[in-house]
């Protein structure tokens, strides 16, 4: 089985239930942060005892309780030293919080697989406080207690809601559920989560499903068979047009596979089929995406994924979009905290200008920069900051775009990698790199385009066609320092490559090509010694020569060569350096491809421009292009002048 979360349950509650909910949310997050501050607490204990903890560092977590059980007892104690939230909550709920807060605290005490810890475990805000945890179902002992439970069935649930027209919908309020006669371990109605054990009463939630005709298949997957479902957590969302400003939601986790269309598997099935086969290679690049696939070293096929105009144009419209949101955020917050902040040097000079006529100081937001110490923090931290509700709203409003901008990058993902998978087969592999270290110098590019995310989900789908194929399937990677995929031909050569020059140029077999379609070639011919091991992935030399002699490789390789005219974003090449025309004293020399005969910059005229300067093939002259590299003159020159932006 699969552990599966089969999506979002909204509820609407009533007025006096929205109200109980945020009693429960309020009494869960008193008792969230008061076992965070025991966490922290016993952590910095824990710490401060380093030669009881060099003896025997067990003994000492045992002793500051400071374990997953100290913490269960821990919440036991708050609660019952507060009687009025057990009106909200009980002690299951709060065993369930100060398991997440443990969670957060073992990671800070022990390192993960990457030897790195997380940060001292501190209490949260109330505004990031989204999820009271529930009990798992116990699938051995029948009618087992838990804290949220779903009770009903998916067919009475579309019983009650279907239209004499045969039509499912349901209504702005839904019908409340009363406590069922007959217990609840029988009902059959409509779906409800339950939250029993309060001394006020039960609470009843009824719960809104999907009503689009293309989400009933889903729903029959997760919700027919009752004896799937595991465990609900109670979610809240911020949602400025809900009343209170929060949307809830049910969580459900189900033990089933994941949901699969039938358009879906009939396309993994033909994929299966016809191309399970093909051997394929990736070069992850910062903006685009190559990938290069043969049949037992014949036919060889390349795509390369890159952002259209259109793409382009839509990620300029959301970064202005985002930046609109943040201009009104940092309003807000200078607003609201004017003390924490200076005034910028045009509202000092009118206040001394009103000062010296006698006048007083204008009240104005202050535009200047925030309060600072002399170590350069800030005198008061941002997380003291007073938020008024028009700044919660515009951040609820921020996240909701960001979140539907990550929703639509992860289906355009799906689509991509079905593609692949369906032209190039369920066998990849790429190269053993760390894409986190490309952020921290490409992060705005590497954001919009998401390569890590591309990756991962054709890893998913090559895995669901390789299991229907019946063969070992997905994503290899090869580490780079055995194979060094781009510093090689298919001919065997070394062919040494800055990272500036984006052009193959073999000179012992003639081939050329892009250099990311090269790369991606060599991939599809990498062979590990052991499976799943990077450091043991090799370059098998007869495959890839038998592919360099297959017909039509050559010729595929050789279309690739445009790509190259684009040069790599961000890398500095000979259209990038400094030189004499950009008005520099002193001119860096860069690598130029010999694809033609041109003049350094810093020197003489060229007739024609330099490939990966205009960032297409049509050579003609530019005015600025046909002057004297060593004149030196002041006249600005723009990024889009000197390369492509894509």
């Amino acid at each position: 089985m699969v552990w599966r979360c089969s999506g979002c349950r909204s509820i609407r509650p009533s007025p006096v239930q929205r109200d109980r909910i945020e009693t429960m949310f309020s009494a869960a997050y008193q008792i969230r942060s008061a076992v965070q501050r025991d966490a922290r607490d016993r952590a910095r204990a824990y710490w401060a005892a380093c030669h009881e903890r060099a003896r025997d560092a067990t003994a000492a977590r045992e002793r500051l309780g400071l374990s997953k059980t100290g913490l269960e007892y821990a919440a036991y104690g708050h609660l019952d030293a507060a009687p009025h939230l057990r009106r909200a909550t009980t002690k299951a709920v709060a065993m369930h919080l100060a398991d997440s807060v443990w969670a957060a605290t073992e990671r800070h005490l022990f390192r993960d697989a990457t030897g790195k810890r997380h940060g001292m475990p501190r209490p949260g805000s109330w505004f990031d406080f989204t999820r009271i945890p529930g009990r798992a179902k116990s699938h051995t002992t029948e009618r087992k207690w838990e804290t949220f439970r779903l009770h009903g069935s998916l067919a009475g649930h579309r019983a009650a809601y279907t239209t004499s027209d045969g039509r499912f919908r349901q209504p702005d309020h839904l019908r409340p559920v009363t406590t069922a006669t007959r217990g609840w371990w029988r009902y059959t109605g409509p779906l409800a989560v339950v939250f029993t054990g309060l001394p006020i009463g039960t609470l009843v939630l009824p719960v809104r499903l999907p009503a689009a005709p293309s989400n009933q298949p889903i729903l029959d997957h997760y919700l027919a068979d009752a004896t799937r479902w595991h465990k609900i957590d109670l979610v809240r969302h911020r949602d400025p047009t809900a009343a209170g400003g929060w949307r809830y939601e049910a969580h459900l986790l189900v033990l089933a596979p994941p949901y699969e269309s039938p358009t879906t598997h009939a396309r993994r099935v033909v994929a299966a089929a016809t191309t399970a086969t093909r051997r394929a290679g990736i070069d992850v690049n910062v903006s685009n995406i190559t990938v290069a696939s043969h049949a037992g070293g014949r036919d060889l096929q390349i795509t390369r994924v890159v952002h259209d105009q259109s793409a382009r144009q839509a990620i300029a419209t959301r970064a202005t979009r985002q930046k609109r949101h943040g201009r009104r955020l940092d309003r807000s917050r200078r607003a609201s905290n004017p003390e924490h902040y200076e005034l910028s040097a045009r509202q000092q000079r009118h206040n001394e200008r009103r000062a010296a006529n006698g006048r007083a100081p204008a009240q104005m937001i202050p535009r200047g920069p925030r309060k600072r110490r002399g170590n350069g923090a800030p005198q008061s931290a941002y997380r003291h900051d007073a938020l008024s509700n028009a700044y919660r709203r515009e951040r609820a409003a921020a996240a909701r775009d960001a979140e539907a901008a990550s929703q639509a990058r992860r289906e355009l993902a799906r689509q991509i990698a079905a593609r692949f998978v369906r032209d190039h087969g369920c066998s990849f592999v790429v190269e053993d790199c760390n894409l986190t270290s490309w952020s921290r110098r490409w992060g705005a590019r590497m954001a919009a385009f998401t390569p890590g995310l591309l990756v991962t989900a054709l890893e998913r789908e090559a895995v669901a066609v390789a299991r229907l194929a019946a063969i070992a399937g997905g994503i290899d990677r090869a580490a780079t320092r055995t194979t060094a995929l781009s510093q090689h031909c298919l001919c065997g050569q070394r062919v040494p490559k800055s990272l500036g020059e984006r052009t193959h140029a073999c000179g012992a077999c003639g081939l050329r090509g892009n250099r990311d379609a090269v790369s991606a070639t060599l991939a599809a011919c990498v062979v590990f010694a052991t499976p799943g091991e990077p450091a043991s992935a090799t370059l098998d030399g007869e495959r890839a020569r038998a592919l360099l002699d297959a017909p039509h490789t050559r010729s595929r390789l050789l279309a690739t060569l445009p790509y190259a005219f684009h040069g790599r974003q961000d890398v500095r090449s000979e259209s990038t350096v400094p030189s004499a025309r950009d008005g520099w004293s002193i001119a860096d020399m860069g690598p130029t491809p010999d694809l033609v005969v041109v003049a350094r910059r810093i020197v003489g005229t060229a007739s024609y421009p330099t490939l990966d300067e205009r960032g297409g093939s049509h050579r003609h002259t530019t005015p600025e292009r046909v002057r004297t590299r060593t004149n030196l003159f002041r006249t600005p020159v723009t990024w889009t002048e000197l390369r492509n932006s894509s």
